[in-house]
């Protein structure tokens, strides 16, 4: 547990930028339909695989079109009927909208860590589990959609290879039955980026609103 405990510290300070979860800024259009007006917002949402929740932040690059957004995925369950379930992800990704506005389709590349302790679905008739951390790479294609009032609608699906370093354990005795004397290692394709985000309103707009 220790060691999840570290892998998780060590996520949290790469993925994450100091002050991202509070904002994101956007080159997109204002509810008065100005295309060059920036807007600060917030992005909650959930992977459609398990309804994991995530929080993120996506902030204008120099080109536009281009926007650069981290996000962290985190289990809220420590176990399932008494098997570990509990991991978090952070993911640094780059995207590429079609418009000069940060909405509508777009294309995207991103690199992510990740910190576990699990039981794999494979394992289900067993008490063993898992305890490591993994390393990802790959891109996603999504759609996101601005209401009038200044939401963002954000549907993506995406996936990659994931690299795992991880030890095995026995759940009823606490002792490892892997027999490596170091890490397993193990690499997988899998459909990892898939969800459903929404952009809270920009301040301007919900100061607006107020008025």
């Amino acid at each position: 547990m220790h060691t999840l405990r570290h892998f998780i510290a060590i996520c949290a300070l790469t993925t994450v930028p100091l002050g991202g979860l509070v904002a994101q800024r956007t080159d997109g259009s204002s509810v008065a339909g100005d295309a060059t007006a920036a807007s600060h917002r917030i992005k909650i949402g959930a992977s459609t695989l398990l309804g994991i929740p995530s929080i993120g932040v996506e902030r204008p690059l120099a080109r536009t079109g281009r926007t650069f957004q981290w996000d962290m995925l985190v289990s809220p369950w420590a176990s399932v009927e008494g098997f570990p379930l509990y991991f978090v992800v952070g993911t640094a990704e780059w995207r590429a909208y079609r418009g000069r506005a940060a909405d509508g389709w777009y294309a995207a590349v991103h690199a992510g860590l990740g910190a576990f302790q699990i039981q794999r679905w494979d394992y289900r008739d067993s008490t063993i589990y898992h305890e490591g951390a993994n390393f990802m790479v790959g891109g996603s294609v999504g759609h996101a959609w601005r209401t009038r009032r200044g939401w963002v609608v954000d549907a993506y699906l995406g996936g990659g290879t994931v690299q795992s370093l991880y030890k095995s354990y026995d759940r009823l005795t606490g002792s490892r039955v892997d027999g490596a004397k170091l890490w397993n290692i193990s690499g997988e394709i899998l459909p990892y980026r898939t969800g459903l985000s929404i952009g809270l309103p920009p301040r301007s707009t919900a100061t607006s609103l107020r008025e």
